[in-house]
C-alpha cells in the first residue's frame, strides 16, 4: 500500500512538473522606418545581450541594427562583391561579441564582432558554396550547419560541424535522416517529386552533447548524441497540425515562380519554423500554420523533454497580422529565457510594418 502512496505522489510530482511552463507577453514594439533605409525583406534576426535587435535584410542587402525601443542605430553594409558588401545576407547567428552569417548570393559565411552597440569589424570570410538553411557558432572557429552538403562519397548530408579555417566538414546526420527517411534511396525517390516543394528548411538547437534538430515539413524532432552518432526521433502530432502535402497546382506554381499561389496553397499547412533549448533542460518546438480565416496564422509552441517526453502545447501568438509563413521570424535569447517573433504587417496604403513581440518563457 505504502508503494501504491509513493507511485501516486511521484506520478502527481511528474505531471505538476510537466506543466510548470509559462509563456508571458512582455511588450510589443515596431522598428522604425528612415525613409532612405528601410527594412524590405528580413531573413533572420537576433537580439543582443543589450538588447539591441539585428536584422539581416536579405534583399536590401545590408544589415539593420536597431535599439531595444525599435530605433534605427545603424545600417552596415550595401550590395556588392566587396568589403563589408553582401547580396543576399539571410541566416545568422549571435556569440557575444560574435555575429555569423552566411550570405546566399556570395555563398560565404561572414564573422563579424561588434564594435560599440551598432558597428561591426570583419573577422573573418569563407566560402561554401552549399546550401545553409540554419547556423550557430560551434567551438574552436567552426560552425555547426544544416542544409544539403555533399560528402566525398556523393552522398547529400544535411547536419555537419564546418571548420571554417581548414574548409573541412564532420558530418553528423544525412540529408534523408533529416526530411525522415532511414535509407538514401527511399529518400531520392521521393525528394524531386514532392519534398522539394515542401520546403528545405532545417532547424537546430544543442546543449551539452547533444543536438536536437527538426526539418519544416514534419513534426519529428531528431534527437543525436554527438560522440555516439547515435539519432533518435520524436514528436507529437496534435489537432492543431495540418501536415503538408504537394499537390499538382503548387508543383506548377514554383515551376512558374508565382509566389502568390505557393503562399495561398501553404496558408492551409503547418510548418515548423524553430526549435530552441531552455535552462538545459526543455525542448520547445515553434510551427505556423495553417491560416486562420479571422485571426491570421497559427503559431503554436510545444515543450518536450530532452528525453522526448511530450509536456505541452499552446498558441503563442493570437493576433499577428501576417498574412503568410514568411512573414513571421523567430529568435530564442537564452541568456534570459527571452522569446522574439517578428511580423510583417501590410497596412491598407500597401505599406509593411515590422512589429516585434517579446515573450518570457519560464517554467
Amino acid at each position: 500500500m505504502k508503494k501504491i502512496i509513493l507511485y501516486v505522489f511521484l506520478f502527481l510530482y511528474l505531471l505538476s512538473s510537466l506543466s510548470a511552463i509559462e509563456i508571458k507577453l512582455l511588450r510589443k514594439f515596431t522598428l522604425a522606418q528612415d525613409e532612405k533605409n528601410f527594412v524590405i525583406a528580413p531573413g533572420t534576426f537576433f537580439v543582443t545581450e543589450d538588447s539591441m535587435i539585428f536584422v539581416m535584410d536579405w534583399r536590401a542587402s545590408d544589415i539593420k541594427i536597431f535599439e531595444a525601443d525599435g530605433k534605427l542605430s545603424n545600417v552596415f553594409g550595401r550590395k556588392g562583391l566587396g568589403p563589408n558588401e553582401f547580396i543576399t545576407p539571410f541566416y545568422s547567428a549571435y556569440q557575444k561579441p560574435f555575429l555569423a552569417l552566411f550570405d546566399f548570393g556570395r555563398r560565404r559565411h561572414f564573422i563579424y564582432k561588434r564594435i560599440g552597440k551598432s558597428g561591426l569589424e570583419l573577422v573573418k570570410c569563407c566560402l561554401n558554396p552549399d546550401l545553409t538553411t540554419d547556423i550557430a557558432f560551434w567551438d574552436d572557429g567552426k560552425f555547426l550547419v544544416a542544409g544539403n552538403k555533399m560528402d566525398k562519397d556523393g552522398e547529400w548530408q544535411g547536419l555537419y560541424i564546418y571548420d571554417c579555417e581548414n574548409n573541412k566538414s564532420d558530418f553528423l546526420l544525412s540529408l534523408a535522416r533529416s526530411y525522415g527517411y532511414q535509407s538514401e534511396s527511399d529518400f531520392q525517390k521521393v525528394f524531386y517529386d514532392e519534398l522539394q516543394y515542401v520546403g528545405s528548411n532545417q532547424y537546430f538547437d544543442w546543449v551539452g552533447d547533444t543536438i536536437y534538430h527538426i526539418w519544416t515539413g514534419n513534426i519529428k524532432i531528431n534527437k543525436i548524441d554527438i560522440k555516439t552518432r547515435k539519432v533518435t526521433s520524436f514528436g507529437k502530432k496534435t489537432g492543431n497540425y495540418a501536415p503538408p502535402y504537394v499537390t499538382p497546382e503548387l508543383i506548377q506554381a514554383h515551376l512558374e515562380k508565382k509566389p502568390d499561389v505557393i503562399s495561398k496553397r501553404k496558408s492551409k499547412m503547418s510548418y515548423m519554423r524553430d526549435i530552441f533549448i531552455i535552462n538545459s533542460k526543455t525542448v520547445g518546438l515553434v510551427y505556423v500554420g495553417p491560416l486562420k480565416k479571422n485571426d491570421g496564422i497559427n503559431v503554436m509552441m510545444q515543450f518536450y523533454t530532452r528525453a522526448g517526453e511530450f509536456i505541452n502545447e499552446v498558441e503563442l501568438l493570437l493576433n499577428t497580422k501576417a498574412a503568410t509563413l514568411y512573414e513571421l521570424l523567430f529568435y530564442f535569447k537564452k541568456d534570459d529565457n527571452l522569446y522574439y517573433v517578428m511580423e510583417t504587417e501590410t497596412s491598407e496604403r500597401f505599406d509593411q510594418v515590422f512589429n516585434v513581440y517579446e515573450y518570457r518563457i519560464t517554467e
